[in-house]
């Protein structure tokens, strides 16, 4: 019989509380991340399971997933479930929590489940002896932000501090904003980059849900412009420690003047002078195939900050086999409908 008890959708004092304990920060399971997803997506639902000890809270798990016809498509957990790693028995609690949230989709007639864990965490054989699978890995960028903006100036690339100085002397200038129509004018950047390199992001009512429900000042937009001109973008959030850039676009006529170098390395300026200690660039794969020459050039302008590879580990379990086609016809529908925004 498990010693930790379990609870569904715990109030929001508790769940941070615990979430204080991880002064690095972890946005995607911090309490208003779903609340987010919520309001930006109408047939989204949102799970949150806390495990307690003694009436205190050791670790907690929160996912995601779209429900249509009745039936839940696939419920997605990034990093978690967490728990406290300095607790001998957190193996313990992470299978606790995995049973829950197993329990829990069961019930709710989850198709399958998708969870990215840091590898780093070593929780990988509890979803083994769960019955996951896992079939690929991710990574996590991260900039290290603690020696300062002077310490990280001389880590990076000789060519990232050339492209830094290059758009100074052009006149490239980094504002940060909290106004809405800065927010679109990001989102258009977004939207050009999508279509430039065939991929998708956010939409706009996730960041329209962002702005309305985080804090203001730990959600912002950083903008890059140059000849009077916004060429470039970022929008970023602060959890704990961590500064997350959780989406970047820029327009090409404007990259002669190396923008987004000036403007992420301004970022990290301004992080650095509130005391934050990491930069998260987002998720990479492993290094490109050589002949992929437009996700080299990423790769390597991402690798210049002279950051650190984080691996995240993807586990997935299928609940509910005889439901696979349904999952299928939706994803199906919704990757259609992707390629024809693109194309417009």
């Amino acid at each position: 019989m498990s010693r930790y008890s379990v609870v569904e959708n715990p109030p929001a004092q508790l769940w941070n509380y615990f979430l204080e304990a991880f002064p690095g920060g972890n946005f995607e399971q911090c309490f208003e991340y779903g609340e987010i997803i919520k309001l930006a997506f109408p047939n989204s639902r949102n799970v949150r399971i806390l495990a307690l000890r003694n009436n205190e809270p050791v670790g907690i798990v929160q996912g995601n997933y779209s429900s249509y016809f009745g039936f839940g498509m696939t419920l997605g957990v990034m990093r978690g479930p967490l728990a406290n790693f300095e607790n001998e028995k957190y193996l313990l609690i992470v299978e606790s929590l995995l049973k829950a949230l197993e329990n829990y989709a069961i019930k709710n007639r989850i198709i399958q489940a998708k969870i990215l864990v840091p590898e780093a965490w070593q929780i990988q054989r509890v979803f083994t002896n769960l019955g996951y699978a896992s079939s690929s890995f991710m990574n996590e960028y991260i900039v290290c932000l603690e020696k300062g903006a002077d310490g990280l100036s001389k880590s990076i690339s000789h060519n990232k501090r050339r492209n830094i100085k290059k758009a100074t002397e052009k006149g490239v200038e980094v504002v940060q904003s909290r106004k809405y129509e800065d927010l679109l004018t990001f989102y258009s950047m977004l939207r050009a980059a999508e279509k430039r390199g065939d991929f998708s992001s956010f939409p706009l009512s996730w960041f329209e849900a962002a702005w309305k429900i985080y804090k203001p000042e730990l959600s912002n937009v950083f903008l890059a412009r140059w000849n009077g001109k916004n060429v470039s973008g970022v929008f970023t959030v602060v959890h704990g420690k961590t500064v997350y850039a959780l989406a970047a676009g820029s327009l090409s006529e404007g990259w002669e003047a190396r923008p987004n170098d000036k403007m992420h390395w301004e970022v990290m300026k301004w992080a650095c002078q509130r005391g934050y200690s990491s930069y998260h660039m987002g998720l990479v794969t492993e290094p490109p195939p050589a002949e992929d020459s437009s996700a080299w050039g990423i790769w390597r302008w991402k690798r210049e900050w002279n950051g650190t590879l984080k691996r995240i580990q993807i586990f997935y379990k299928l609940f509910s086999p005889s439901f696979k086609l349904i999952l299928k016809a939706k994803e199906t529908a919704e990757h259609a409908r992707t390629r024809i925004k693109r194309i417009k």
